[in-house]
């Protein structure tokens, strides 16, 4: 894994955190990555964008994402990897559990090659 792209629905907020709590963990956001240039953007460019980065799609869009990807699946179409969270699980407003959450993560599967990769973020 290269790095993480949270999506518009993750405040930049826990980029920012994880990043100056976490230099070595590469993260960026959809409002501030690349230039902002993908927000409000349909989740098949979001995911294409990422994928061309290297970067793994982190979000909450359990439902419109996971037929994408599934349909990308079917088609033979490769992505650098999506980690969904659960609103139940963790709440998107829930900052402090997020960051934690998503360090944990990294600790655990950076090292790991996330291409066409899901996997649900678990509470830290």
């Amino acid at each position: 894994m290269r790095g993480l792209l949270l999506d518009e629905n993750i405040s930049p907020v826990v980029a920012d955190q994880v990043s100056s709590r976490r230099p070595d963990i590469s993260i960026s956001d959809v409002l501030h990555w690349p230039a902002g240039s993908l927000e409000n953007q349909p989740d098949e460019l979001v995911l294409r964008a990422a994928t061309e980065a290297g970067l793994t799609l982190v979000t909450y869009d359990v439902t419109t994402i996971r037929p994408l990807v599934m349909e990308w699946h079917a088609a033979g179409r490769v992505h650098a990897g999506v980690i969904f969270i659960n609103r139940r699980t963790i709440a998107s407003n829930d900052f402090g559990g997020l960051i934690r959450a998503i360090e944990r993560f990294w600790d655990i599967e950076h090292l790991q090659d996330w291409t066409n990769r899901t996997d649900y973020l678990r509470p830290a």
